[in-house]
C-alpha cells in the first residue's frame, strides 16, 4: 500500500512540478520536489527499489519536459546512491547528515542535468536550489516516514 501511495505522490508531484510551479513561483529558482521525495524514499528502501523509482520517474520527467529520453533518469542516478549513505545506522540519529547529502545530490543533479541538456545553469542557482532542498528535507522525511508505517 505504501508503494502505491508513493507512486501516486511522485506522479502527481512530477505533474505539478512540470506545469503549475513554474507559473506560480516568484523566485528565480524552483525547488525540485521530485528529487527530494526520491531521496527521502530511497533512504528507507533498498537500492534496487530506489533505482526502479528513479528510472520510472526520470522517464516521466523526460516526457513532461520534452527532454531526450533518459536525460532525467541519468541525472537522478546519484540520488539513491547518496541516500544509501543516510540509511546507515550510525547516520540515522542525526538529521544533518541527510541534509548535507541532499545538498550534494542536488549539486550533482544540477550539473549532470545541465551537461546532458548542453545548457549549464549558473552555480549560484544550483547552490540556491541545494539550500532549498536542505530546508525541505526534514518535513518531507517526516511525511515519508508517516506514510511508510
Amino acid at each position: 500500500m505504501a508503494r502505491l501511495l508513493f507512486g501516486l505522490l511522485i506522479v502527481s508531484t512530477a505533474l505539478v512540478q512540470a506545469t503549475v510551479i513554474p507559473r506560480l513561483n516568484p523566485l528565480p529558482v524552483a525547488p525540485d520536489f521530485v528529487l527530494v521525495f526520491l531521496f527521502a524514499w530511497s533512504g528507507s528502501r533498498s537500492l534496487r527499489e530506489s533505482l526502479f523509482w528513479v528510472f520510472g520517474t526520470g522517464i516521466l520527467l523526460d516526457v513532461l519536459s520534452l527532454d531526450p529520453l533518459g536525460t532525467n533518469a541519468l541525472a537522478l542516478i546519484e540520488v539513491p546512491l547518496l541516500a544509501g549513505l543516510a540509511r546507515q545506522r550510525v547516520l540515522q540519529a542525526n538529521i544533518l547528515v541527510p541534509m548535507v547529502l541532499i545538498g550534494i545530490a542536488t549539486v550533482i543533479h544540477g550539473l549532470l542535468l545541465g551537461l546532458l541538456r548542453s545548457d549549464l545553469p549558473s552555480l549560484w542557482s544550483i547552490l540556491l536550489q541545494s539550500g532549498m532542498h536542505m530546508l525541505l528535507l526534514p518535513a518531507i522525511l517526516l511525511m515519508v516516514r508517516i506514510a511508510h508505517r
